[in-house]
């Protein structure tokens, strides 16, 4: 299909089911090549509305799609594998992935390549770049692979992260890198205010990575195996404020999961409190349930549960 210019069009498809997705594909729908008809979106996927609930930062693109005038369609098929027919349909040269909780199946994976007018070469140090899939992870990958990057991230102390941008293959977070946005992490930082950023930084990585595909020239470099670290999955019990952590360890724990995830919490005669602040001297001027004062390895702690407000 081509543009009123004349020029060949470079075909995209996006897959999301997360605020971040959204927000990149904001950028895309904004960015000049989009705007210059260079890029077109033949399709939109996201994730069924009866995943919302088990989806940390679940978001819809129904309406981002119809605002485009995109056909769109939901699926509870992570795999993907349901839709390969109208996937190949679309034609895409490339589809971008993100905050997809299933890793694409390699029949999925493939369709790019079997579109585009030339074999891949995914062997040497950066990929030719005119076609392919595409994801994004709030870490600095190779460093931070896995799930539940933002609770990682502060629970471990780190002072920077960053938002990666890089081809798809079939292992978790392992291909080759396009771009990386650098955040510092700050004092004090929650996984509100982190959250919050790196959906920021998807909209820029967005809007800038819009030009590399509407010109089939992504330039990417393979990821060091020798710096790769993965992260566990996180469980809603792994949020347990336990006696033996310091206070530091239980003030990052109750910041990590602010926000979108689920509260950290602490076990106060057998019943599960949600805890939303630490500090370390009793807090004045509160009104409801007193603060719970909490003995732990180094010391105590009262913790404020999301009953209370100053």
């Amino acid at each position: 299909m081509n543009n009123p210019g004349g020029a060949q069009r470079t075909s995209l498809i996006l897959v999301t089911g997360h605020t971040f997705g959204l927000r990149a594909f904001e950028g895309i729908f904004s960015s000049r090549a989009f705007l210059d008809g260079r890029l077109e979106v033949p399709l939109t996927i996201g994730l069924d509305g009866g995943h919302a609930a088990a989806t940390v930062g679940y978001q819809s693109l129904e309406h981002l799609a119809a605002e485009q005038g995109v056909p769109h369609v939901s699926t509870a098929d992570g795999r993907l594998t349901s839709l390969a027919g109208r996937i190949r349909d679309a034609g895409p040269a490339y589809i971008l992935v993100i905050g997809w909780s299933h890793l694409i199946a390699d029949e999925v994976l493939s369709i790019p390549a079997e579109i585009a007018d030339g074999p891949a070469q995914p062997g040497g140090p950066a990929w030719p770049g005119r076609f392919g899939c595409i994801g994004m992870h709030p870490t600095r990958l190779p460093n931070g692979r896995g799930q539940a990057p933002i609770p990682w991230t502060i629970i471990k102390g780190y002072r920077q992260t960053a938002l990666t941008v890089f081809f798809l293959e079939a292992a978790a977070d392992t291909g080759p890198i396009i771009a990386q946005y650098d955040l510092d992490v700050r004092d004090r930082e929650s996984a509100t205010s982190l959250f919050y950023r790196i959906a920021h930084a998807h909209f820029t990585a967005g809007s800038e990575l819009a030009e590399g595909l509407a010109g089939r020239a992504v330039v990417s470099q393979v990821q060091d195996e020798a710096a790769a670290t993965r992260w566990p999955r996180r469980r809603p019990r792994d949020g347990q404020i336990s006696a033996t952590m310091t206070r530091a360890e239980i003030d990052s724990l109750v910041r990590a999961l602010l926000g979108p995830y689920p509260r950290a919490f602490a076990v106060v005669d057998g019943r599960q409190r949600p805890v939303h602040r630490v500090e370390l001297a009793a807090p004045a001027g509160l009104t409801g349930e007193r603060p719970i004062r909490f003995r732990c390895a180094d010391g105590e702690v009262y913790l404020l549960t999301q009953d209370e407000r100053g």
